[in-house]
Parts: structure tokens; sequence; C-alpha cells
């Protein structure tokens, strides 16, 4: 009798369920796409600063609007909270932490801080020093007694550090990482640049060489954010720059001067060379000096250590534990 031939089906791989066109619009090879996840920032930032802004309204009402130090560490330390609890929330809901978004705090005012510091002061010194030599800056008398200009140098050094935390960390914080993440450093650089460029159109005497300046400024803190691995370098630099421009050569920052600057300083001449009204960061000089900054930064700084391996493999939605892909690197 004729044996009976068995026959086995091996079985078939499960097709993965497609998305549809509406899943994959929100959602990416990542978790929740870096727009989406940009929004909800956003919004939480909107939403926060609504609430403080009626707060402050109350609390701060008969303060004034003069550039005191009072009115700025004021202003920047709610506005550095604001932009800090939404990027919380996000590293909570992204499974990271605040040191992924460029702010290790382990590393608060360590070397790479004091080194933006030392840069910062450098560089503006070297515009100022080109100013004088074309007889367009004057430091004039000393303004202070020695007691009040400690008490302001101290004073306004606390403020520029809380506008250094703001500024740095609003931009080239969640929003450089996040942009990063989907479509790689350098294209998220110029987009934050362009946007912190926007927000100084708008200061008061505000010029074409002032605006290009500011790009190049933003584009030189981004480099050190590449180059040093997280922000404490640039927020060094910003504390220091803004220091030395409002208090110690006692020129206009953004068109505004500081109530407590240690010299009668004057701003004569050509406005290309001097930046008129709205100072230094308007001359040309400043120009030439950033684009030579950039340049040494990259020298001295060869590497890129941003984003870190860590930032660019954990996951980042809480719905999967699963590693993601590498982020794009530039």
């Amino acid at each position: 009798m004729p044996a009976t031939e068995s026959t086995s089906i091996a079985p078939q791989p499960r097709r993965a369920p497609q998305s549809s066109p509406w899943q994959r619009a929100f959602v990416g090879s990542q978790g929740l796409r870096a727009g989406w996840r940009l929004l909800i920032f956003v919004l939480l930032v909107v939403v926060l600063g609504l609430a403080a802004s009626i707060v402050l309204r109350r609390v701060a009402g008969s303060m004034g609007t003069d550039f005191t130090i009072t009115n700025v560490v004021l202003s920047e330390l709610v506005k550095f909270g604001i932009v800090l609890i939404a990027s919380l929330v996000m590293a909570r809901f992204e499974r990271r932490n605040i040191a992924n978004y460029g702010l290790p705090f382990r590393l608060a005012f360590q070397r790479q801080f004091w080194m933006g510091a030392l840069w910062g002061f450098v560089m503006l010194s070297f515009i100022v020093a080109l100013m004088a030599a074309a007889h367009v800056y004057s430091t004039g008398a000393i303004v202070l007694s020695p007691g009040m200009a400690v008490e302001y140098a101290l004073g306004w050094a606390v403020a520029f550090l809380l506008v250094g935390f703001f500024e740095e960390f609003a931009l080239r914080g969640y929003p450089q990482f996040t942009i990063t993440t989907g479509l790689g450093f350098w294209p998220a650089a110029a987009i934050t640049s362009i946007v912190f460029a926007s927000g100084h159109i708008f200061n008061p005497g505000e010029n074409l060489v002032g605006v290009i300046e500011i790009v190049l400024i933003a584009l030189f803190l981004c480099t050190a954010l590449r180059r040093t691995g997280n922000l404490w370098f640039a927020i060094g630099w910003h504390m220091a720059f803004d220091w030395g421009e409002s208090y110690f050569y006692s020129t206009p920052n953004s068109g505004i001067h500081a109530v407590g600057h240690l010299f009668n300083a004057s701003l004569t001449g050509s406005r290309w060379l001097s930046g008129g009204t709205v100072g230094p960061e308007a001359s040309v000089f400043d120009l030439i000096v950033t684009v030579a900054g950039i340049l040494l930064l990259a020298k001295v700084y060869p590497e890129a250590k941003y984003p870190a391996p860590r930032a660019s493999s954990e996951a980042l939605s809480p719905e999967s534990s699963a590693p993601v892909h590498q982020m794009p690197s530039c």
C-alpha cells in the first residue's frame, strides 16, 4: 500500500498593518513628528506666558519699563522659567531630560561657561577697540563712585546671566534639538537663527547691518553648541558680551541704554562704523569680528559633539521603548 504523502505548509509572516495617511501625518519612524512636538512646546510657552503676564501685571505694574537691573532680572527670570517648565513637560513626554536639550545642570558654571564668558568679552573688546581706532567711540569719564561701580557691575552680571539663560535656551534648547531630529543640525540652526534675529528687528533704531549681525551671532552661538555639546559656552558668551556692551563700555545694547553704566561713553561719526543709536552690534566691525570668531571657534573646537549619542538614540515617545533611528547628521 503506497505511503500517504504528508505535506506541511510553512506559516506565512504577518504583514505589518499599513498606517493610514492620517497616521503618517502625525507619526514617523521616531514617534510623534518633530513639527508636532515643536507645536506642542510653543503652545505650552504661549499658555504659560499668558498666565504669567496676568500675574506680572498685578505684581510689577508700578515698576516701569526702564532698562534697570530689577526690571531685567524679573523679566528674564519669568521668561526663562516659562521656557524651562515647557521643556520639562516635553522632556517628561519624550522620556528625556533637560541635558538632552543642551542644558546639563551638572556642568553649570564650569570651564565651558567661563571660556564662553572670556570669548564674549574679548570679542566685544576687539569691536570697541576698532571703533576707538576709527574715532567713533570714546569712553568719556567714569560716572559711578567705586561702591556704586561694584554694585552695578555685580547686578548687571546677574541680569545678563539671566538674559543668557533665556535667550539661549528659548531657541537653542528644545527648539534646536527638536528641529534637528527632523531636519538635521544646520537647517535647524538656520531656522532658530532667523527667529532669533526677527525678535530683535523692532528694537529701537535697528538697521540692516544690525539684523545681519544678529543672524551671524546666532550662527556663532549655534557653532558653539555644535562643537562644545551644550549651551554653557553660549550662555557665558551672551552674559559677558551684553555686560561689556551695556555696563563696562557703556554703549547702547540693541538701541537701549542701561541704567547704571560705568562710563559717559559716546558714539560719533559714521553710523556704519559706530552702530549709531543701536550700538556696537550694528557696526561693520562687529560683522568682521563675528565671522572671525566663527572660523576661530571651529578651529579651536574641531569635533562636533551635539547632539550627544545618548540624545539621538533614546525613544522619542512614551508609547515605544525601542530606540529610534539615528538623527540626521551634518
